[in-house]
């Protein structure tokens, strides 16, 4: 398995744009898919020099309803016609960042969402036999506190968001369980439960965004290394992590997690 990050906060050189957001390519035995979309063209401007041919695409989850993962939905549309874009039914909802009492709208075009190469999903999906979706997570372990600015729409109502509408992609691969995470809003600890207890996996790579950013306690991030050393995985983060809280997991964690950025190429 060939992982590609095309789209992450930072890059490994100059030669690779950055920039807020996600998208990760991935090529198995049967599939060429992307995970995320990041917001803008540095989706296509990166995959073109790392050799990724949008048209090839095969198979998109995105992860949940925030642009900076889904952002660039319509233009991957543009130029493929033959993938199909899996996207849970609640990420088309309007979705907000609060700040100071304002909200800025971080949705996804939901003009999108009849569009028909999108497959609407809920709850968990296996898509073949190396692909399954993994939604509808309740547990609140070591739930991360940057989600307190977050919010959805209901009935006209500005309420927390509660992440229904995000989903993870699991990828069996000979031995290996892969898990793509976009943020992990709703805790990756409580994403690896269902994957591992509920799902009867054993997952053998995590890769994705942790969504600690703004979180300042430092005994929360060691609580979270703490759990994650439990299990016997090998963790890739980015993105929603962020640096500082990186370097504490890192300190905890040594060479169990490693931090990738655009341009990193990824064998396992």
């Amino acid at each position: 398995m060939v992982i590609k990050v095309l789209v992450e906060n930072t890059a490994i050189s100059e030669d690779y744009g950055s920039i807020h957001g996600l998208s990760l390519f991935v090529e198995t035995e049967n599939h060429r898919l992307l995970f995320d979309l990041g917001p803008d063209q540095l989706l296509l401007e990166n995959a073109e020099k790392m050799g990724v041919k949008i048209e090839d695409i095969d198979t998109v989850v995105i992860s949940h309803g925030h642009n900076d993962h889904g952002g660039a939905l319509g233009l991957f549309l543009q130029h493929n016609r033959r993938a199909k874009v899996y996207v849970h039914t609640g990420a088309f909802d309007r979705h907000f960042s609060e700040a100071s009492g304002l909200y800025r709208d971080i949705g996804l075009d939901a003009s999108l969402a009849a569009h028909k190469q999108i497959v609407l999903t809920e709850g968990n999906l296996e898509l073949d036999r190396e692909l399954t979706l993994i939604a509808g997570i309740r547990e609140r372990e070591l739930y991360p506190q940057s989600n307190r600015n977050l919010y959805t729409e209901v009935n006209g109502k500005k309420l927390p968001d509660d992440f229904s509408h995000e989903q993870s992609l699991l990828i069996r691969e000979g031995e290996n369980r892969v898990l793509l995470a976009g943020c992990a809003h709703c805790g990756i600890v409580n994403i690896l439960s269902r994957a591992n207890r509920d799902m009867g996996e054993s997952v053998t790579h995590v890769i994705g965004g942790f969504h600690i950013r703004k979180d300042k306690s430092v005994q929360l991030v060691q609580g979270l290394a703490a759990r994650l050393r439990e299990y016997d995985i090998q963790y890739f983060t980015c993105h929603c992590t962020g640096q500082d809280q990186y370097a504490l997991l890192r300190e905890e964690m040594k060479e169990q997690i490693r931090y990738v950025s655009a341009g990193t190429v990824l064998r396992i």
